[in-house]
């Protein structure tokens, strides 16, 4: 039963989500950059404006923005303000402290994947769109619940295993 979440991380599906969302990562951020560089060039050295360039940089943006934040929930590396551990030397209570910020984090997570849910669902029902080339709002949208689900998950996974380590095993990236 220890191994189980480094079973379920090196799953058939879970190296094919992790792939996807790193691949996307990537190619988000080429896009980005060659976009940026495209707009700087021509904008400030040729004098010409490319319309609708934002509107596009900005949905690669938030795919980029969310499945970096997925990539940090599975690495488990997000910026904490973790004082109390350091401050704390009893295994056991740092343990404790742990799994108290980590429900905190599912709870919030929840909150958030079912606002953005409703989110996504009401611009379906609306179908927004940008002012200059009209790209639907649901396009980067469906950004924001498809990161903050995975992140949710990967959180679920970084809980059952610090259950299933006990507070004598050191947290350990997967």
């Amino acid at each position: 039963m220890k191994n189980f979440y480094d079973k379920m991380c090196q799953s058939f599906l879970a190296k094919g989500i992790r792939s996807f969302y790193q691949t996307a990562i990537f190619v988000s951020g080429m896009i980005i950059l060659l976009a940026m560089v495209a707009t700087v060039v021509l904008r400030y050295v040729l004098k010409m404006n490319l319309f609708g360039m934002d509107e596009i940089i900005l949905c690669f943006v938030f795919w980029f923005y969310f499945f970096g934040g997925v990539n940090g929930s599975r690495e488990d590396s997000q910026i904490r303000a973790d004082v109390a551990a350091t401050l704390i030397k009893n295994k056991k209570a740092v343990w404790i402290l742990r799994l108290v910020t980590r429900v905190i984090e599912l709870v919030v997570l929840a909150f958030l994947v079912v606002l953005s849910v409703q989110l996504f669902i009401t611009n379906c029902d609306r179908m927004p769109s940008t002012q200059g080339l009209k790209i639907p709002y649901i396009v980067p949208q469906f950004a924001i619940v498809v990161g903050f689900a995975l992140m949710f998950i990967y959180n679920v996974g970084h809980l059952l295993r610090a259950l299933i380590d006990g507070p004598e095993t050191e947290e350990k990236e997967v």
